[in-house]
């Protein structure tokens, strides 16, 4: 193959066997995020339209519920249950405070609108969602037959039945260029 040299053109380079160098360089953190989003977005719509086809689209999300629902570490669940008995405002205003964190794992923060209509009661917003725009581009140009819209429902789907868990109802629907989620302590 070759050998792995630093020299003074390149953060590395790869000397062939034949002596020819080939600079690499090393490809920074964003760009690394956005291949990887891309992949992670592509896959799910490509299985998405698969499972579709094959009608099992419930089964992967039962699946997905399941797997959610194991990931969640026992100790923060049974201290959350326990919080909520004692200040059920307080632990669901925590909860959500969590979910929003975690939503800006593919989304900036800019997009997601949140609104505390009560201790109980928030609504979140996804506005210029730029999931839903980057799914349908890649999904128009890799010609999958389905709507990006589509793939939106699947996170509300899981986060629906992982909620009840926590005594939470969710509910979810689409808007012209993002969403709408409301979230309410039962």
């Amino acid at each position: 193959m070759g050998e792995v040299v630093l020299d003074q053109f390149s953060s590395c380079a790869l000397r062939l066997k034949g002596g020819e160098i080939l600079a690499i360089k090393e490809m920074p953190l964003e760009e690394k995020y956005e291949k990887t989003l891309d992949a992670y977005l592509l896959n799910t719509a490509t299985l998405y339209t698969l499972h579709k086809k094959q009608g099992i689209v419930d089964k992967c999300i039962e699946s997905l519920v399941k797997a959610q629902k194991n990931m969640i570490p026992s100790l923060p669940a049974a201290t959350y249950k326990l919080l909520k008995t004692v200040a059920p405002g307080t632990a669901f205003n925590q909860l959500m405070d969590q979910i929003i964190y975690g939503m800006q794992a593919d989304r900036p923060l800019s997009c997601i609108e949140v609104n505390r209509v009560s201790g109980r009661e928030v609504s979140i917003r996804m506005k210029d969602c730029p999931i839903l725009k980057r799914n349908g581009e890649l999904i128009k140009k890799a010609g999958l037959d389905v709507d990006a819209k589509e793939l939106c429902e699947i996170e509300p789907k899981v986060m629906r039945e992982v909620a009840k868990d926590f005594g939470v109802d969710v509910s979810w629907r689409p808007e012209e260029n993002g969403c709408l989620w409301t979230v309410k302590l039962k």
